[in-house]
């Protein structure tokens, strides 16, 4: 359908030509918009759910350790120790060890810092 002088007679596989690529379209959005509320969604994690969740599986012991030195983000209702996903993957991404490089840049910009005032 890449011709742009239809006839007449051309007119009704011109059209269902169009409804079928406004199907696609359509199911693409759809696809699209699902996947947008599934990321809006709050999860929330057991401690047996997060430590299958973590990429390193730590003991639940060593959770509740975590937890009681407040070195992970969690939420306490009652005794149930609970975590929220979007807080998990925060805390993962924030605990990124610097490379000796990135210390020594940081080190100097400190003291640069420091010699203006």
């Amino acid at each position: 359908m890449t011709e742009m002088n239809l006839k007449f007679d051309d007119l009704p596989k011109a059209i269902s030509w169009m409804m079928n690529k406004l199907k696609e379209l359509d199911l693409k959005l759809d696809g699209i918009t699902s996947q947008s509320k599934e990321e809006l969604e709050v999860q929330w994690l057991n401690l047996k759910e997060l430590c299958d969740y973590l990429p390193s599986h730590p003991a639940e012991q060593t959770v509740y350790g975590w937890t009681s030195c407040h070195q992970i983000p969690f939420h306490k209702k009652g005794k149930r120790i609970m975590f929220l996903k979007s807080e998990i993957d925060t805390w993962l991404h924030e605990s990124k060890i610097k490379s000796p490089k990135e210390l020594e840049t940081d080190a100097l910009r400190y003291v640069q810092s420091k010699r203006r005032t």
